[in-house]
């Protein structure tokens, strides 16, 4: 789905006007959407509903939506939360409200607030930014502590649109109804916890003209991808569906390379290879029986068997417990240096390449990077507070300045291609915040990839179906219990999912 920023959400609301459809119309049916949608939610006569209004445009929606409200039978007050309505739409609408409903300043609103059955956020939608007026916080804290209905109009006031930060306060909705298109905070988070869920209305717009936008960001949900997933050839045999070469594991470490070869087996790959010292052989091999295996001489690092296997990889997966000893740091070179197939670089690969980050820049090939917030602190010498504030510009930047495709994980993971293209993903859950869970991606993201999906596409699918599948070992097994290796497990469920719609 389509993510706008507020800049291209004016953008159309001036092509709107152009073509004849007045601002105040846009209100008005933006209003009566979000009055729609709460009749949906719950029968509203009877009901008190609090309104916080702003002096601008959301505030003049939250005015249409107070009348509505007031006209379906509820018990309607309307708290200024800055005095007076300022533009002239929000006058407007401020105007057309009967004398049934009640009208307080923002200081007089505790009561209401706390008998609510429901309350309304209309104070700032997407053109709020930075923090939370002091004077709010007290009124924003008490209706977050309520047990009305929460709603807020276009997105929760607090948090800034483009960025999907929050800084201090910020009301948290259970409904927030968006208008004409999802927005980066509807995705990002902080700012995405606080919408709960999201529903798009539109409110006027013509399609065309959203068409016509050239957009560069999108969230990814599961159904998103059933295009990218043609059924499988009847004729097809193991050669069909990609070769798979992994340089993961090292004493101490093996589960991570098995987590990452089992990821990418249930991804469909038709041939993995996975390339270990002689050391390891004994211990992976019975743990991945389908898997064959290249061995190598740590101390050889000129690794003429890896070399030889790297010829014949369709997609080269790299990093996962590789470990950062000496011959660990040659073979990342050395794939980076002679690789002629994608290549995927997670977990010490990246701590290596942390060092040098420049060296990114050496292949001609697709390369596809996919750090954890602390690991991007460390690739680009940045805070990792600096880089939470604005996490899709932080990979979109990364990307650009590498020519990488960057999968920057977290809640709302960003995977960004090198041309500014970038895709939010809006699944998984906290459950997944688990040593090896990443391991189980990057196998993913690899047999994806080495099946001949474009990289940045492999990426952000295998984003999507692995927080698919940690949604649905989160409901059969609990957050708190639910295991990297369920998520293995949960793959197939997935992907029958994908290849029924396909």
């Amino acid at each position: 789905m389509v993510v706008l920023k507020a800049a291209e959400i004016r953008g159309l609301e001036e092509c709107a006007v152009e073509s004849g459809v007045s601002m105040e119309t846009l209100m008005e049916n933006a209003g009566a959407a979000v009055a729609a949608y709460i009749g949906e939610q719950i029968e509203v006569r009877g009901k008190s509903a609090v309104i916080l209004c702003g002096k601008g445009n959301n505030g003049g929606d939250g005015f249409v939506i107070a009348r509505l409200l007031s006209k379906a039978g509820a018990k309607v007050t309307v708290v200024l939360m800055q005095g007076a309505p300022a533009s002239a739409l929000a006058k407007q609408a401020y105007d057309k409200m009967h004398k049934g409903i009640d009208i307080m300043l923002a200081r007089a609103a505790g009561k209401a607030i706390d008998k609510a059955d429901l309350i309304v956020d209309a104070i700032f939608g997407f053109s709020f930014h930075g923090r939370m007026p002091q004077a709010m916080e007290p009124v924003i804290a008490r209706a977050n502590a309520s047990k009305a209905l929460r709603v807020s109009v276009d997105l929760p006031s607090g948090a800034e649109c483009d960025t999907g930060a929050v800084n201090g306060a910020c009301f948290r909705a259970r409904h927030t109804v968006t208008f004409t298109a999802m927005k980066p905070a509807c995705v990002v988070y902080p700012a995405a916890a606080c919408c709960g869920r999201t529903v798009v209305r539109q409110v006027g717009i013509r399609r065309e003209f959203l068409q016509l936008l050239p957009y560069d960001t999108a969230s990814v949900q599961l159904g998103d991808l059933c295009p990218l997933f043609p059924k499988r050839d009847p004729e097809g045999h193991k050669g069909t569906y990609g070769r798979l070469l992994m340089l993961c594991g090292s004493i101490g470490m093996a589960g991570a390379c098995i987590m990452a070869a089992r990821g990418a087996l249930r991804a469909g790959v038709g041939l993995l290879n996975i390339a270990v010292p002689h050391a390891l052989y004994p211990v992976l091999a019975p743990a991945v029986p389908e898997a064959v295996f290249t061995l190598y001489d740590p101390e050889d690092t000129s690794f003429p068997s890896v070399l030889e296997a790297l010829e014949r990889a369709e997609a080269c997966l790299i990093g996962c417990g590789l470990g950062t000893a000496p011959y660990a740091q040659r073979l990342v070179h050395t794939v980076l240096e002679r690789a002629a197939c994608p290549v995927v670089l997670d977990a010490d690969a990246l701590n290596i390449l942390s060092e040098s980050p420049e060296k990114l820049l050496t292949p001609h090939v697709p390369v596809i990077v996919t750090p954890h917030p602390g690991e991007m602190a460390r690739l680009s010498k940045k805070l990792m507070e600096d880089l939470s504030a604005d996490r899709i510009r932080t990979a979109r930047e990364f990307s650009a300045k590498y020519r990488v495709i960057t999968v920057l994980k977290g809640a709302g993971t960003v995977t960004a291609a090198p041309d500014g293209e970038v895709r939010v993903n809006t699944t998984g859950n906290p459950g997944m915040a688990k040593g090896g869970s990443g391991d189980v991606l990057a196998g993913m993201v690899g047999a994806l990839a080495a099946q001949g999906m474009k990289p940045f596409e492999a990426a952000y699918a295998a984003v999507c179906i692995h927080g698919a599948a940690g949604d649905r070992c989160a409901e059969k097994l609990s957050q708190h219990a639910m295991l990297p290796t369920d998520l293995i497990e949960a793959l197939p469920a997935v992907f029958r999912e994908i290849e029924g719609k396909s």
